[in-house]
C-alpha cells in the first residue's frame, strides 16, 4: 500500500514541477511579447503632417482575409485615405509623422504592409512590407521611383527604414509582367505567387498591345522568387475548384506551356498548397505520435503548435516517472525510491521560488 502511494505522489510532484516551469517559462515569454507600438516617417518635401496617411493593413497569406490599421485598431474596412490613418506631427522633429499605434500580436500570421499616401497631392509610396521590427524606427523616402504594380502608367516611391532591414519594397509582379520590389513578405509562398500572376495574366495585353505573361516573363518570375517550375505548376493545379477560379479548366493546358513543368510533374501535385488546413492537422498528429525531437521541429510553424509540442513533452516525462517509481515498487527498491522523492522534492521547492521570483 505504502509502495503504491509513494509512487502516486512522486508521479503527482513530477508534473506539478514540470507545470511550474511552464507556466514560469510562459510569464517570461508574456513579458518579452507585446510587439506594440508607433514607428515615424520623414515626409520629405511633402510638408503636410495633417494629410499624410499612414495605410496598413495585414493580409492573411492563405485565405487572403485583410485587416486595416486605425487609430481605432484593426478594422474590418478598407479604409484608404481615412482621417483615421493620419499620422500626428512629432513635436521638435520638423518634417516627422507619427503613426497611430500598431498591435502586431493581433496580427500574428499575417503580412502586413504600408503605403504612406499624400492626401493634399495624390502621391504615394510603393507597397512597403512591415515588421514589428519598424517599431521605434523612421522610415524615410528614396531618390527612385518604381513601376506602380496595379496601373503601369503610374509610378510609386521607394521606401527605407533607417535600422529595420527587412522592411522594404515588396518584391511582385506587376501588371505589365515586370517584377520589381526588393523583399517577399515573410509568410509568402513565391510559388503561389507567381502561380497567381500567372493565372491572372495569361493572355492580357498591357496598354501597348504587349502580352503580360509570356514565357520569358514567368521564366523571369520563377528565378527572381527563389522558385521551381514544378512547384509553381504545382500550385496552379491546386486553383483547380476554388472559389474565384472556376475557368481553371479553360486556363489549365496554356497555363503549363508557360510554366514548363519538369515530365511527371503532374505526379507531384503539392496538396499541401491548396489545403492549409490538412497540412497542419498532419504536422500536429505526427508530432503527437513521433518522438519529442520530431515534436520540436514542429513547433517553429505557429503559437499554437509550440503549445501542443510542450504538451506533448510534458506527458512523455511524466509518464517515465510514473513508469520509474511503479518499477521501484514492484521490486520493492523503497530505498531508492524514497531518494528520488527527496531529489524531486527539492527540484519543485527551486521551481516554486524560481517562478515566484520571476512574478516579483
Amino acid at each position: 500500500m505504502n509502495k503504491k502511494f509513494i509512487s502516486v505522489v512522486l508521479a503527482a510532484l513530477m508534473i506539478a514541477s514540470t507545470a511550474a516551469v511552464s507556466a514560469s517559462a510562459a510569464e517570461v515569454e508574456a513579458e518579452k511579447s507585446g510587439a506594440t507600438g508607433t514607428f515615424k516617417f520623414d515626409m520629405g518635401d511633402w510638408n503636410h503632417s495633417d494629410k499624410v496617411s499612414f495605410y496598413i493593413w495585414a493580409k492573411d497569406p492563405v485565405s487572403g482575409d485583410t485587416l486595416y490599421g486605425s487609430k481605432d485598431g484593426w478594422v474590418p474596412e478598407n479604409n484608404w485615405g481615412s482621417k483615421k490613418t493620419n499620422g500626428t506631427a512629432v513635436e521638435g522633429e520638423d518634417g516627422i509623422v507619427e503613426s497611430y499605434e500598431l498591435d502586431f500580436d493581433a496580427v500574428a500570421g499575417r503580412d502586413v504592409f504600408v503605403i504612406f499616401y499624400d492626401q493634399a497631392t495624390g502621391t504615394q509610396t510603393f507597397d512597403t512590407i512591415l515588421t514589428e521590427n519598424a517599431l521605434g524606427d523612421t522610415a524615410r523616402m528614396a531618390a527612385d521611383a518604381i513601376e506602380n504594380p496595379v496601373d503601369s502608367d503610374k509610378t510609386a516611391i521607394v521606401v527605407t527604414f533607417d535600422n529595420a532591414s527587412d522592411c522594404g519594397a515588396h518584391k511582385v509582379v506587376t501588371s505589365t509582367g515586370n517584377i520589381v520590389g526588393s523583399f517577399l513578405a515573410p509568410n509568402e509562398d513565391p510559388a503561389l505567387s507567381v502561380a497567381e500572376y500567372v493565372y491572372k495574366m495569361m493572355g492580357v495585353q498591357d496598354k501597348s498591345g504587349v502580352e503580360c505573361c509570356t514565357e520569358e516573363k514567368v521564366a523571369n518570375a520563377i528565378s527572381e522568387f527563389g522558385t521551381n517550375a514544378d512547384d509553381v505548376w504545382a500550385k496552379f493545379q491546386a486553383f483547380k475548384g476554388q472559389e474565384g477560379k472556376e475557368d481553371y479548366d479553360s486556363k489549365e493546358a496554356e497555363a503549363k506551356k508557360l510554366i514548363k513543368p519538369s515530365a511527371g510533374s503532374d505526379d507531384k501535385k503539392d496538396n499541401e498548397g491548396g489545403d492549409n488546413t490538412s497540412s497542419n492537422t498532419s504536422s500536429n498528429t505526427s508530432s503527437n505520435t513521433s518522438s519529442n525531437t520530431s515534436s520540436k521541429t514542429t513547433t517553429t510553424t505557429t503559437g499554437s503548435t509550440t503549445k501542443s509540442s510542450t504538451t506533448t513533452t510534458t506527458t512523455s516525462t511524466a509518464s517515465g516517472a510514473t513508469a520509474s517509481t511503479e518499477a521501484a515498487a514492484a521490486t520493492g527498491d523503497t530505498t531508492g525510491t524514497a531518494a528520488f522523492a527527496v531529489v524531486l522534492l527539492a527540484a519543485a521547492a527551486t521551481m516554486f521560488f524560481a517562478r515566484k521570483k520571476v512574478e516579483d
